[in-house]
């Protein structure tokens, strides 16, 4: 099969006399953003070296171009032997590896700067699809369907589906994000576009990351002396979220719409007017109004199964439950992180 070209008759990446042109701006473009963020990674470094030592970066085996295996560099967020813990899944709260900075450099993606050196030495582009460890990759993504794809170009520091959805979307879901990227034959005008877009909604999760941190260390511990519960996950507190179940067994059927309060990875709190003298249905539906126009208009409805953990009287009026829930399928566990726990950038 003749490079650049897939399976169904279409290319992916550049074209031939584009190649040497994009080379030549990733390596300018690499080396300009490297000396404006240097300032910044010395200083992240010094935070993860008080933090927890050394080393201070991470040095990862990745697949690139043509699936061959490179060292891929990032700030370390993690303890130390977390990927031997982790093994071929995906992280999530539930690991407990995470550094406590590690959390504000993963949600922000500043974590990944070092990667401008994989970009200088020729393993990564500016925009392409995430590369992937060896292990996820024969565990997990080999299975995916046209997830070989993403093999014809050279992974990127900046991917469509990095900043569109968060750490722990399934695979599946981010390969169809991906292909699109790469069915766009990485035009550089497209590129560059895309480039200025990133670095606004991480210049914007940036100052959003450090007013939490500043808002709840110093304001509110250093200057108030008012200090928040400690908590494993953080919580979310999303506008417009509605739990709904239905009692088949009546008739006619019950409808319940209880008010979605806060919910984090394995919980979520609901409020209703009267108390539930029954035990929940096995599915449960979240349902959210999405509020940031690039994700679109409509409600964002997720399945879920859900068991009473805790039963709260609130006022005359009011009865809070404590409910753990678990998506049903990876479409409805992304619906959750994307729209409830809002953890992706963009």
């Amino acid at each position: 099969m003749p490079e650049g070209v897939g399976a169904r008759g279409g290319r992916f990446g550049y074209r031939r006399p584009y190649a040497i042109l994009n080379r030549l701006i990733n390596i300018l473009l690499a080396s300009v953003v490297l000396i404006l963020a240097l300032p910044l990674m010395l200083v992240v470094a010094l935070i993860i070296l008080l933090d927890d030592g050394l080393p201070v970066f991470y040095v990862g085996r990745r697949l690139g171009q043509d699936k061959q295996p490179f060292d891929m560099y990032k700030f370390r967020t993690l303890v130390l032997g977390a990927e031997s813990i982790i093994g071929a899944e995906l992280l999530s709260e539930q690991h407990q590896l995470t550094l406590p900075f590690g959390k504000v450099l993963r949600d922000t993606r500043l974590d990944e700067l070092p990667q401008l050196f994989n970009i200088l030495k020729g393993d990564m582009d500016f925009v392409g699809p995430r590369p992937v460890r060896p292990k996820v990759y024969e565990s997990v993504c080999r299975h995916i369907r046209n997830y070989d794809q993403r093999f014809r170009v050279k992974p990127g520091l900046l991917g469509l589906s990095q900043l569109m959805t968060p750490h722990s979307t399934p695979k599946r879901i981010r390969s169809l994000i991906d292909n699109l990227l790469i069915r766009k034959k990485q035009k550089l005008a497209w590129d560059l576009w895309y480039i200025l877009f990133t670095a606004f909604m991480v210049m914007r999760a940036t100052a959003n990351a450090l007013w939490k941190a500043f808002y709840r260390r110093v304001l509110l511990e250093r200057i108030l002396s008012r200090y928040d519960e400690k908590r494993r996950m953080e919580r979310i507190r999303p506008r417009d979220a509605w739990v709904a179940f239905e009692y088949q067994q009546e008739d006619p059927a019950e409808l319940v719409r209880a008010v979605l309060v806060d919910i984090n990875e394995e919980a979520l709190l609901m409020t209703t007017k009267e108390r539930l003298e029954k035990a929940l249905p096995e599915i449960l539906t979240l349902e959210v109004r999405p509020h940031v126009a690039l994700r679109g208009k409509g409600v964002r409805k997720a399945r879920c199964r859900g068991r009473i953990y805790r039963e709260l009287k609130l006022d005359d009026d009011c009865w809070g439950y404590v409910v753990v829930y678990e998506p049903v399928s990876p479409l409805n566990f992304y619906i959750c992180h994307q729209y409830l726990l809002e953890r992706s950038v963009a």
